[in-house]
C-alpha cells in the first residue's frame, strides 16, 4: 500500500512540474494564470484519484489533499477554486460511500491552503522546508479523522491501515511539491523583475536625446542606441559590428580610442569631446564611457554616452563674444584689451622689444550722434572701427573702449624706442587719415575726425593701467591742441594735468567764497561817447593774485563750473549796474555780461535772472546778456524761448563772436536782438584783408537789414577804427579805448567824465592815446 502511495505521488509531483511551464508562459501572473494553474493541479488531483488505495467499496486514499492545499498556498482563492472544483467534480462522477467525505476533504484542503497563504501574508507563517513538512502532516491528519467518519471505518482501523507513515509520506510530499512551486514562484518572481528592470533601461536609454554605445574592449561597436540616426557617422547597420577607426575619422577614433582604454582601466569615468560631419551637418561632441561589469561575449565591455553639444557650444561662443567682445563694433572691448595689453606686456619683457599703445578719440562726435540720431552714431562708429581694423597687422589689436573712443594696440614693434616710435607714428598718421574720410550718412557726406594719444613701451617698466593713463592723458593734449592730430606722452603731460587737477579743486572751494570779481572793459560809440561795459571775471586766486580768465575758464568747462561760475558773473555784474543808478556819469549805461550754454540751457534760468534783479535791484533795461553764436545753435527753440521772457522783462541780447557759428538768417530774424558783436578775428587783419573787410560789410548790411546795432570787440589800432567807422559800425570795445580794469577805476573814470564839459572828441582823442 505505501508503494501504491509513493508511486502516485511521484505522478503527482511530475505533473505539476507543469506549472513551471506555464509560469513561463504568464510570467506577468493575472487571471489566466491562477485559472491555468488550477487546472494543472485540478488534473493532478484526478491522476492521482485514478490510482487510488481502496479502503473500503467506494472509499479512496490517494495524495490529492497534498496538491490541493499547496495549490491553495501558491495559486491563491481562484487557483484553489479551480483545482477544487475539478477534483471534486471527479470524485462526485467516482461516486461511492466515501464521496461526503471526498468532497469534505477536497474543501478542507483548499481551505487549509488560503488559510497558510493568509498567514504568510500577515508574517504568522513561512513557506520554509520545516513549516511545509509539518502543515503537511496536519493536513493528512485531519484526513484520517475524515476517513475515521466512514461508515464501516474506525481510527484504530485507518491508522492501522495507513498509519504513521502515510503521515509522514505526505508531509514529505508537501514539502518536495511545496519546495517545487516555491521555486518556481521565486523563479518566475525574478523573471519578471529583470524583464521589467530590462524594459525600463531600455526605456531610459530610448528616452536620451542622444547617443549610447554599447562597445567592447577593442572598440568595436555591440549596441547603437539612437532616436536621431542623422547625428550617427554612418547608418546604424553600417556602424554594429565595426570598430571606431572602422567608423570614424583618424581624430575621433583615437579620442573615444584613449576615453575607452581609461574607462577599461580604471573604476572611474572617461570623457572625451570631438567634433564629426554627420548627415545633420557640422556637430561637436561630448563622450563618456563607463565599463561594464559583466563581460559581453567572454569580452570586457563599456557604455559610451554621447550628447550633441552643439547648442552649447555655440552658447558658450554668444557668452565669449558677449564678455569680451563690443557688441555694436565686434571689435575686442575693455576686458578683453586688458587681457592683450597684459599679455603684450609680459611678451615684450621677455624678447626685448617694444610695443605702442594708442588712444582714439573721435573729435565732435556728440553733434553728429545728437544731431543726426543715435542710429547714424552707431553707423559711424561700425565704420570707424571698420577703417582701424583695415590699417593695423591681424597680430594687433583694435578695441572700442567705450562710447566714441577706440583703443590700439600694437605688439613687437621693434627693439629700438626710437624705431618703434617711427613705425607707430606711421601707423598713427594712417589712422588718422582714415578717420578723416567722410562718413556716408543719410546719404549726405559728414565729416568726424580724431584725436589720438600714443604711448611706447618695453616689458615691465608700466601696468596696464599706467599705460592706459598716459595713452589718455597724451589723447587730450591732442584735443587741446585743436583735434585731428596725434600726440605722444611726454612726462610732462603728467604734471600739468596734476596741476589743472589741483587748480580745479581750488577752482571749485573758491566758489561763493567772495574770492571772484569783474573787471569792466569801456565800450564807446561811434561818436566817441561811453555807452557801457562788460563785465569781465576774475578770480583773487590765494597765493597767486588774479587769474587771468584764461587760464580757468577753459577748467571751469572741462568741469562742469560753467554755471556756478555764471552766476558768480551775473551777480557781481547786477551789484554793481544797481550802483550805476546812484552814481555820477553813468546814466543810462549798459552793462554787457556773458552767458555760457550750459548757464542758459538750466532749467530756471529766467526766474533765476529776475530773482536777481529784484534782489539787487539793477535796472533790467541797462542789462544785456552776450551769448555766443554757437551756443544758440545747440537748441534754438529753447533759447528763442528764454531770450524773449528775458527781452519783454527789458533785458536786451547781444551775440558775442558773431561770424564764426554759422547761424541761419531765419534763427536770427527769429531772435530778440539788439546787437551783433563783430568777432576780434575779422578785426585783427583790418583794413589790409580784404576777407575780412568783405565779412565785415556783410555784417553791417545784415544787421542795418535787421534794424540791429553793431559793435566791434578787439579794436587796437586806429587804422582798424576808421576802417569801421567807415563801414557804419555802431561801437566799439578793445585796447585801443581801454584796457579791463577794476569796478573803482572805472568808476572813477565816470566820476571824471562826470565832471568835465560833455565832448566826445577830446575823450576819443585821450583813448587814442593810451
Amino acid at each position: 500500500m505505501i508503494l501504491d502511495l509513493l508511486q502516485a505521488t511521484a505522478l503527482l509531483l511530475a505533473l505539476c512540474l507543469l506549472q513551471g511551464g506555464l509560469a513561463r508562459r504568464y510570467a506577468h501572473g493575472g487571471a489566466a494564470f491562477a485559472v491555468g494553474s488550477g487546472l494543472i493541479f485540478g488534473l493532478a488531483c484526478i491522476a492521482g484519484m485514478m490510482m487510488p488505495i481502496t479502503l473500503a467499496p467506494g472509499v479512496i486514499v490517494d495524495p490529492r489533499s497534498v496538491v490541493l492545499s499547496l495549490g491553495g498556498l501558491f495559486g491563491g482563492p481562484l487557483a484553489g477554486a479551480v483545482a477544487g472544483l475539478a477534483a471534486a467534480a471527479y470524485r462526485l462522477w467516482l461516486g461511492g460511500d466515501g464521496v461526503v467525505i471526498g468532497l469534505t476533504t477536497i474543501t478542507l484542503a483548499v481551505l487549509l491552503g488560503l488559510a497558510f497563504r493568509a498567514g504568510a501574508a500577515r508574517g504568522w507563517l513561512r513557506p520554509v522546508p520545516l513549516q511545509l513538512f509539518l502543515f503537511g502532516v496536519f493536513t493528512h491528519a485531519v484526513t484520517l479523522l475524515l476517513l475515521a467518519a466512514v461508515p464501516g471505518q474506525t481510527l484504530a482501523g485507518v491508522f492501522a491501515t495507513l498509519g504513521l507513515p502515510y503521515l509522514l509520506l505526505m508531509g514529505a510530499a508537501t514539502l518536495l511539491l511545496g519546495a517545487l512551486l516555491r521555486d518556481l514562484e521565486r523563479r518566475r518572481a525574478t523573471e519578471c523583475a529583470l524583464a521589467a528592470s530590462e524594459a525600463r533601461l531600455r526605456a531610459i536609454t530610448a528616452a536620451i536625446p542622444d547617443l549610447v554605445f554599447v562597445v567592447d574592449e577593442d572598440g568595436r561597436y555591440l549596441e547603437v542606441i539612437t532616436r536621431q540616426d542623422e547625428l550617427l557617422a554612418a547608418p546604424r547597420t553600417q556602424v554594429v559590428g565595426r570598430r571606431f577607426e572602422d567608423v570614424l575619422p583618424a581624430e575621433p577614433a583615437a579620442l573615444l580610442r584613449d576615453a575607452l582604454e581609461q574607462a577599461l582601466a580604471s573604476p572611474e569615468r572617461a570623457s572625451a569631446r570631438y567634433a564629426l560631419d554627420t548627415p545633420a551637418g557640422h556637430r561637436e561632441f561630448q563622450a563618456s564611457a563607463q565599463v561594464i561589469d559583466a563581460p559581453i561575449g567572454g569580452r570586457r565591455a563599456a557604455a559610451i554616452l554621447v550628447q550633441d553639444i552643439t547648442p552649447n557650444v555655440a552658447a558658450e561662443e554668444r557668452i565669449r563674444k558677449l564678455a569680451y567682445y563690443d557688441p555694436l563694433t565686434e571689435l575686442p572691448n575693455r576686458r578683453l584689451l586688458v587681457e592683450r595689453l597684459g599679455h603684450a606686456i609680459a611678451t615684450n619683457a621677455r624678447t626685448g622689444r617694444h610695443g605702442a599703445l594708442m588712444f582714439i578719440d573721435l573729435d565732435d562726435f556728440k553733434d553728429i550722434n545728437d544731431l543726426l540720431g543715435h542710429h547714424n552714431g552707431d553707423q559711424l562708429l561700425r565704420e570707424a572701427g571698420a577703417r582701424l581694423r583695415g590699417v593695423v597687422r591681424e597680430s594687433d589689436t583694435v578695441a572700442r573702449f567705450g562710447g566714441d573712443e577706440f583703443v590700439v594696440l600694437l605688439e613687437l614693434l621693434a627693439e629700438s624706442a626710437d624705431e618703434a616710435l617711427l613705425a607707430a607714428g606711421q601707423v598713427a598718421d594712417k589712422l588718422l587719415e582714415q578717420l578723416g574720410h567722410p562718413y556716408r550718412l543719410d546719404g549726405l557726406d559728414r565729416k568726424c575726425t580724431a584725436s589720438l594719444g600714443l604711448v611706447i613701451f618695453n616689458g615691465h617698466d608700466s601696468g596696464a593701467d599706467e599705460l592706459m593713463q598716459r595713452a589718455d592723458l597724451s589723447m587730450y593734449e591732442a584735443k587741446r591742441s585743436g583735434k585731428n592730430t596725434a600726440r605722444v606722452f611726454d612726462p610732462q603731460m603728467r604734471t600739468e594735468l596734476a596741476d589743472r587737477l589741483e587748480l580745479e579743486a581750488e577752482l571749485r572751494g573758491a566758489l561763493g567764497t567772495g574770492a571772484f570779481l569783474i573787471h569792466l572793459q569801456p565800450q564807446l560809440d561811434a561818436a566817441g561817447r561811453l555807452v557801457g561795459a562788460e563785465a569781465l571775471l576774475r578770480w583773487n586766486r590765494a597765493g597767486h593774485g588774479l587769474t587771468p580768465p584764461g587760464l580757468f575758464i577753459p577748467i571751469a568747462e572741462q568741469a562742469g563750473l560753467m554755471p556756478a561760475l555764471g552766476r558768480e558773473a551775473m551777480a557781481l555784474a547786477c551789484e554793481e549796474l544797481a550802483r550805476w543808478v546812484e552814481l555820477p556819469g553813468a546814466t543810462g549805461l549798459v552793462m554787457a555780461v556773458n552767458v555760457s550754454a550750459a548757464q542758459l540751457y538750466e532749467p530756471g534760468f529766467v526766474e533765476e535772472v529776475l530773482a536777481l534783479l529784484a534782489r539787487t535791484g539793477a535796472p533790467a533795461e541797462r542789462l544785456k546778456l552776450e551769448l555766443t553764436e554757437s551756443l544758440l545753435l545747440t537748441d534754438i527753440e529753447r533759447a528763442i524761448e528764454a531770450m524773449t521772457r528775458l527781452r519783454e522783462m527789458g533785458i536786451r541780447f547781444s551775440i558775442d563772436d558773431f561770424g564764426t557759428g554759422y547761424s541761419s538768417l531765419g534763427y536770427l530774424q527769429r531772435l530778440p536782438l539788439d546787437e551783433l558783436k563783430i568777432d576780434r578775428a575779422f578785426v585783427r587783419d583790418l583794413p589790409a584783408n580784404a576777407s575780412s573787410l568783405a565779412i565785415v560789410r556783410t555784417i553791417m548790411a545784415l544787421a542795418d537789414t535787421l534794424h540791429i546795432r553793431v559793435i566791434a570787440e578787439g579794436v587796437e589800432s586806429s587804422a582798424q577804427h576808421a576802417c569801421l567807422l567807415d563801414n557804419g559800425c555802431d561801437a566799439f570795445q578793445g585796447f585801443l579805448f581801454a584796457r579791463p580794469e577794476p569796478v573803482e577805476s572805472f568808476r572813477a573814470r565816470l566820476s571824471a567824465s562826470a565832471a568835465r564839459e560833455p565832448g566826445a572828441q577830446a575823450q576819443v582823442a585821450a583813448a587814442r592815446g593810451r
